[in-house]
């Protein structure tokens, strides 16, 4: 990956923005990545992408888990498959928002990249990113980067800011996600250039909308960060992640 020169803004975790994820569950950073970095990141990612998409094509699947064929895919684990990828998933930008949000030492819970293809009608639903699996500490990090423009029109992702203090909610499985909420709260939507970032809570509640372009995939990488010592909440069993960030040590006197 390029080097940390290349990045359009060094900003991380200001105060604002640490008071803004403890009161409202999430925050922005507009400008983090530069063009260069996203573009090459796409092209270790793509033939994963690709490979998932032909693979529901091949087995005739019109649903495999949540990723629905020519509509929306979900390509997982991506980090463990290309050290090009997790050289990414290590940068500087990551270590600072973690071992200030979550603790001295932090693991890689999953990654995933999700590419909603154009004219698909449908919102993926309202959920908690603790829903689907949840763990304990329950409150980890989810980082949403643009590997493109996401917009309104082409699907970006929608917020509902305070709702990651009512800690995991109940979710009901539907045919195109696990749902939280059924109410008319719109929320708040949060389009993204190319090389920005959504970083929130995953107890926050959020969503993304349809993709009603005639051309444009929308393409996103998310990448989550958990406890080192996270377990399953109910097995209890440790989730035994890879280590990525550990706080150094000083001496004292």
């Amino acid at each position: 990956m390029p080097n940390s020169s290349v990045l359009i803004s060094r900003e991380t975790v200001s105060p604002s923005r640490d008071k803004q994820f403890r009161e409202r569950g999430y925050f922005l950073l507009e400008k983090c990545f530069s063009r260069e970095e996203m573009d090459e990141l796409k092209t270790y990612i793509e033939p994963f992408v690709e490979a998932k998409e032909k693979d529901l094509e091949a087995k005739g699947l019109k649903n495999q888990g949540i990723s629905r064929a020519n509509q929306i895919s979900f390509t997982e684990h991506l980090a463990e498959k290309s050290p090009e990828i997790m050289n990414f998933v290590k940068h500087e930008v990551f270590q600072d928002l973690c071992l200030k949000l979550i603790g001295p030492e932090v693991s890689l819970y999953w990654d995933q990249a999700v590419y909603k293809r154009p004219e698909n009608p449908k919102d993926f639903p309202w959920h908690q990113d603790n829903g689907y699996t949840p763990i304990e500490p329950e409150n980890y990090l989810t980082c949403w980067i643009a590997l493109e423009d996401a917009t309104i029109e082409n699907g970006c992702i929608w917020v509902m800011p305070e709702t990651h203090k009512q800690g995991t909610v109940e979710h009901r499985d539907t045919p195109i996600g696990k749902q939280c909420y059924f109410g008319n709260d719109k929320g708040v939507p949060v389009p993204l250039r190319q090389g920005g970032m959504a970083v929130f809570s995953s107890l926050t509640f959020h969503k993304s909308g349809p993709n009603l372009t005639r051309d444009k995939i929308r393409k996103g990488y998310i990448v989550q960060f958990c406890h080192a010592q996270a377990v399953h909440q109910i097995t209890r069993q440790p989730l035994n992640r890879t280590v990525v960030f550990r706080q150094r040590k000083t001496e004292a006197g």
